[in-house]
């Protein structure tokens, strides 16, 4: 488990690695903290040629949709002991960096070249934008910016998300394997993207959607389902998942102690999955797992966001939730819970 990265001494999580055109790009993070943020960019070509690879490029910004204040420009500094013919890394510092938040969206976009050593042709360029993020958990809770987040998340399908309306109500939006167009309108609205792996997915096919899905700031956690949650799985996950945080979700209704470890362990919270005006097994009260907890609750019929006032009509069931688990945690013996739910999430009819 990860701790949250906040003040001196923080680290920046990976940003994650994209393909184009038999080119690889990943963000690689350094230590970040209130003040200054260093990530490298690493480019791989597919095929190597006989000489080593060049990286240069800038990063400027920050940007918020149509604003840029006060922009900067950090150039990358190459790092040539590295350089081979299928690889070349470059570095960029950031002082005072804007970091991305649902609040403040902060992105930057990265303009590169890549070279071939001792000529000046470019033989490839990439341009994107990209977010510095400072993510993580802290004991049972999770941890954005240096402070505690407790997400409302609303699920909808890609083809009915609409950022602007998750953003007014403050709403994360839980998406079953979102699309590339889905995260990159999140990316620049400022909306919490939690990301859902289909049932039935296998171990390299989710291996390589975390790996897209890393390159976007505004996803912030992969729930691997019940239906599909496997060790292979989750080892395939892991790693492409260092930007973001993983999340195994399990059956509220069965005491936690039927929870096979070796299917939890090496996840950063679980997904306690209800069915609608459900209530976690009394087990959960006692002897609960030391990870945060999202709670998500079924509803009776398949919520979208395209039907009338669907988004507001599940934020509100969102506070429905938090409500009921606070009158379930103090049912035992009135003093409340010792610990508090990392988040609360409005599903689709209940689902395995």
């Amino acid at each position: 488990m990860r701790p949250a990265d906040a003040g001196a001494g923080g680290r920046l999580p990976r940003s994650g690695a994209s393909t184009e055109a038999g080119w690889r790009i990943a963000i690689q993070a350094g230590r970040a903290d209130e003040m200054r943020a260093e990530i490298g960019v690493v480019v791989r070509r597919a095929v190597a040629a006989a000489a080593a690879l060049r990286l240069s490029g800038t990063l400027t910004g920050p940007i918020r949709g149509r604003d840029v204040t006060l922009p900067t420009t950090v150039r990358l500094a190459g790092m040539p002991e590295v350089a081979r013919p299928d690889l070349a890394a470059a570095r960029a510092v950031f002082t005072e960096p804007a970091y991305w938040s649902p609040e403040l969206p902060n992105l930057y976009r990265l303009a590169a070249d890549v070279r071939e050593e001792g000529d000046d042709a470019v033989i490839t360029t990439f341009e994107r934008l990209i977010g510095l993020r400072r993510l993580g958990v802290r004991g049972r809770s999770l941890w954005l910016e240096g402070r505690r987040w407790v997400p409302r998340g609303v699920a909808c399908r890609a083809e009915d998300f609409v950022p602007a309306e998750f953003r007014a109500l403050h709403a994360a939006a839980v998406i079953d394997d979102p699309s590339e167009e889905a995260c990159a309108a999140a990316d620049r609205a400022g909306v919490a993207v939690i990301a859902r792996l289909a049932a039935g997915t296998v171990a390299t096919a989710a291996a390589r959607a975390v790996a897209r899905w890393a390159a976007h700031p505004s996803v912030v956690l992969v729930v691997v389902p019940r239906a599909t949650r496997d060790a292979e799985l989750l080892a395939a996950v892991r790693p492409q998942g260092a930007t973001l945080l993983v999340a195994a979700a399990v059956d509220g209704l069965e005491p936690p102690a039927v929870l096979e470890a070796g299917l939890t362990q090496g996840v950063d919270c679980l997904v306690v999955d209800l069915p609608e005006g459900g209530l976690p097994h009394a087990a959960w009260r006692a002897s609960p797992p030391a990870l945060p907890l999202v709670a998500l609750r079924g509803a009776a019929a398949v919520a979208s966001a395209a039907a009338e006032d669907g988004v507001a009509a599940a934020r509100r069931r969102c506070d429905r939730l938090q409500a009921d688990l606070a009158a379930w945690g103090c049912a035992a013996n009135g003093a409340g819970l010792g610990w508090d739910w990392a988040g609360y999430l409005s599903d689709f009819a209940h689902r395995s």
